[in-house]
């Protein structure tokens, strides 16, 4: 395929090709001292980015602390910022602040857009005020709500609106965002299309992401101060090992691998310093943070109560330990990963480059390959808007009983989401009149071919990056779902003389031709 993109074509098209992902990536909740002065949240994406019709919101999941199903505290939208006229920085940040006077405004990289939550707070009866701690708290970045619509570039809350400041989200306390349906005083929360979220859980509330994957895990009996992003995965890199509430030792979920968390013991006294995470013995021992893929291994027996019942074994198959985040922990000397308002928190003392979003990387593992130009082939014709029939836990639709259909739903969330609006952002000038067209294009798909490596050997069906007799069965499998990794022959269509291709390049094997994809 990238042979029949003239040259000339394919570097304007690497030129214009962009990305237009943005995440939640930094939270101060809970300062030491006056919440104004340092409360504030971050976010990350494409530099200049547009978020007219995004919102941002916490969402708090009450309190069940004896595990009845019965709220001692209800579940509440805390609160909830629009995030229409503005757009990420020059740096890819956006910072919004408690208090446009207070601290983490000074502090805030000059780079940065940054606003306040007067400013930004969603009309309602109450005003902007500090996010509340304790209990649970869910934060989702959205874009599509409810009874919300945008017009000249300024949403319109229209009649039934509810992402704002003080509904109960969850009256009925399932865990489980409302539709409005679930009886007197329901409000119509979802569906929302969910760009990102991340949650933790403290005093037995509830979480609103869409999966529990974006659970931190580990938050024994206290309710984090900050939470610091430092890696965004695709799916879940399994990359270390917890133990869960039945006693079972599995997987780390991806919120684990992906956030700094903790307590905030320092803040700045200069423009030369910047607010950190510390060593509480009172609280918690030490901020948390990814596993160490270097720390040592353990083996556990059968149904361990915590880590503590597991031993250090050489050739133990589980890694529990967290990369160093503290130095001198508990001293007064004591140095911790800093909080970086309206930059990357990179931090060589502990090993820390923040991810970076890469052009065509889709799939978030880091590097854009013929991996990611599959995905962008299958997802040519996508729109934001795509829905599709919402369903619950168990896979059965979701009705409306209005209309007696099933609600719909948003087709692209979180890393769906993400992947999406970088596919349809690769060429910014495929739609009328040289705009930016809705739908991921053809011409979004030459733009990521012209930037992907081009090293793939044809024979090399199954992607494991050799030639052998297996990746028969990978042109099968490939063949029979109409991937472009089939084409073999490289006509731009998969077909039977496909099958002839294969066999000619797997006898020349690693000295066969590559294709793309």
């Amino acid at each position: 395929m990238k042979s029949r993109i003239p040259a000339a074509a394919a570097l304007l098209l690497a030129a214009g090709a962009g990305q237009g992902q943005v995440v939640i990536n930094e939270i101060i909740q809970d300062p030491p001292g006056a919440e104004s002065d340092w409360e504030y949240i971050e976010l990350y994406g494409k530099p200049n980015m547009d978020l007219t019709g995004y919102a941002i919101g916490l969402f708090k999941g009450g309190a069940d602390p004896d595990g009845d199903g019965i709220a001692n505290t209800v579940a509440e939208i805390d609160e909830a910022f629009t995030l229409d006229g503005l757009s990420l920085g020059s740096d890819g940040f956006l910072v919004l602040v408690n208090d446009s006077g207070g601290d983490a405004f000074v502090f805030a990289d000059a780079n940065a857009t940054v606003s306040d939550y007067d400013t930004q707070h969603i009309p309602t009866t109450d005003t902007a005020g500090s996010l509340a701690n304790g209990d649970s708290s869910t934060y989702l970045l959205v874009r599509g709500r409810p009874n919300h619509s945008i017009a000249g570039g300024v949403s319109i809350y229209e009649p039934g609106y509810s992402f704002r400041k003080e509904p109960d989200p969850d009256t009925n306390f399932d865990g489980k965002l409302d539709f409005g349906t679930e009886g007197a005083g329901a409000f119509e929360v979802d569906p929302l299309q969910i760009v990102d979220d991340i949650a933790w859980s403290d005093n037995g509330g509830k979480e609103y992401v869409r999966s529990s994957d974006q659970e931190i895990s580990n938050t024994p009996g206290f309710d984090p101060d900050a939470v610091s992003r430092v890696n965004y995965f695709g799916t879940n890199p399994n990359a270390g090992n917890r133990i869960n509430s039945s006693m079972t030792v599995v997987s780390t979920r991806s919120a684990d691998e992906e956030w700094v968390y903790g307590e905030i013991l320092r803040l700045p006294a200069t423009l030369s310093e910047l607010p950190e995470y510390g060593f509480d013995v009172g609280d918690m021992a030490l901020p948390k943070g990814p596993t160490d893929p270097n720390g040592p291994l353990y083996d556990c027996p059968p149904s361990p109560m915590d880590e503590g019942d597991c031993s250090q074994s050489p050739g133990g198959p589980f890694l529990f330990d967290d990369i160093v985040l503290v130095t001198d922990a508990g001293l007064p000397t004591e140095s911790g990963f800093n909080l970086t308002p309206g930059t990357f928190n990179d931090d060589a003392r502990f090993g820390i480059t923040q991810f970076r979003f890469v052009t065509a990387d889709f799939d978030f593992d880091g590097d854009a390959d013929t991996d990611d130009l599959a995905i962008i082939q299958g997802r040519v014709g996508a729109t934001l808007d795509d829905r599709v029939d919402c369903v619950d836990d168990q896979g059965q639709p979701i009705i409306d009983p209005d209309t007696n259909q099933p609600f719909q739903c948003y087709a692209w969330e979180g890393r769906d989401f993400n992947a999406t609006e970088a596919m349809r952002c690769m060429d910014m000038t495929d739609g009328p009149g040289g705009t930016n067209a809705d739908a991921v294009t053809m011409a979004d798909l030459a733009a990521a071919d012209a930037v992907i490596p081009d090293d793939r050997l044809c024979a090399d069906q199954n992607g494991d990056g050799l030639v052998t007799p297996a990746d028969f069965n990978g042109w099968i499998l490939n063949f029979n779902n109409g991937s472009l990794i089939a084409d073999t022959n490289q006509d731009g269509f998969v077909t039977p003389a496909d099958f002839n291709g294969w066999i000619l390049a797997f006898n020349q094997g690693t000295n066969g031709p590559t294709c793309n994809p």
